[in-house]
Formats: structure tokens, sequence, C-alpha cells
């Protein structure tokens, strides 16, 4: 199971496949609760779950880009916050993007570096570049500490790597 390396827990799963059909009869059947939180289990290899030490179910559905489960959440009135954002900056999902600033959790302007640097940090160019270009377009974010510290050379600039990184300067 740890080379598996994920939440063996049967909900857990549902979520990761985004089973909502079979999601919904488990919570109604055994009336589980939405709010529930759970503690990372020993089988799970991700740092970024292991650090969140407990995850509620609408984080670990953003995080891994579950969008019907999640939209049963929101549809259920489960509690979100910005926590919210890295989860859903993991899972990589751009639905799952816009259904959090559809339902009125837009980025909070004091992390706006962060989620950038967690979605080049994750090489998730898609989702830092809609960040760069819709939230930090009046000011000038400089990723490139971040691209060299995560190896994602995407937003560097050909003549940036040219001008410094030549074979002709060895």
């Amino acid at each position: 199971k740890r080379e598996i390396g994920e939440n063996d827990d049967f909900i857990c799963e549902m979520i990761r496949k985004d089973l909502v059909e079979d999601f919904i009869s488990y919570v109604n059947k055994t009336n589980f609760s939405l709010e529930t939180r759970f503690m990372t289990s020993i089988f799970e290899t991700n740092s970024f779950l292991v650090k969140s030490f407990s995850t509620s179910l609408i984080e670990y559905a953003a995080f891994h880009g579950s969008i019907q489960i999640l939209q049963y959440l929101l549809f259920n009135k489960v509690e979100f916050n910005q926590s919210l954002w890295k989860f859903a900056i993991h899972g990589n999902n751009a639905e799952i993007i816009h259904l959090l600033e559809e339902n009125k959790l837009k980025p909070d302007d004091e992390f706006l570096n962060q989620y950038l640097e967690e979605a080049i940090k994750c090489h998730h160019n898609g989702i830092a570049n809609y960040f760069q270009n819709i939230y930090l377009q009046k000011e000038k974010y400089d990723a490139y500490f971040q691209c060299f510290k995560y190896y994602n050379f995407f937003f560097i600039e050909n003549e940036l790597l040219h001008n410094h990184f030549s074979l002709y300067d060895l």
C-alpha cells in the first residue's frame, strides 16, 4: 500500500476516481458527514498531503481534480476557505479553478505569489500562466528564482536562457 502511495480509505478512493454516484450512495447509506476531516494515512506519500496532516473532503477532491464530487460538496454547502486554492492548484483542473471563482472564492491578494509558486512547483504551467495573467498582471512577479528552484523552465524567456546559459560561453 505504501508503494501505491495513496490513502486507502474507501471514501478517498471514490474521491480520487471522481465516482460521484458511488460517493453519494455511500454518504447517504452511512450518514457520512460531508464536513469530515481525515488524518493523513501512513500510506500517503504526497508530501503536500502529508504536511496538511488533516484534510477535508472538499480539499481532497480539489487536490485530485475530482470536479463532480467537488460540485456535489459545494451544492451541499460544505464549508470552504482560502486553503482550498492550494489544493485546487495541485489538482491541475481549470474547471475547479473557475468553479471556485464562480462560488465567490477569489484568491486572496496576500497569497497570490504563493499560489503562483505552488503552480510552478507542481509544473502546472497552465494554472501558473492563468494566475500570472489574470491576478498578477499589474505587478510583475519575478518567477525566475522559482523556476530554477523547481526545475520548471517554462517561464524563462529564451533570450534570458541564451544570454546566461549559452553554449558559446563555455
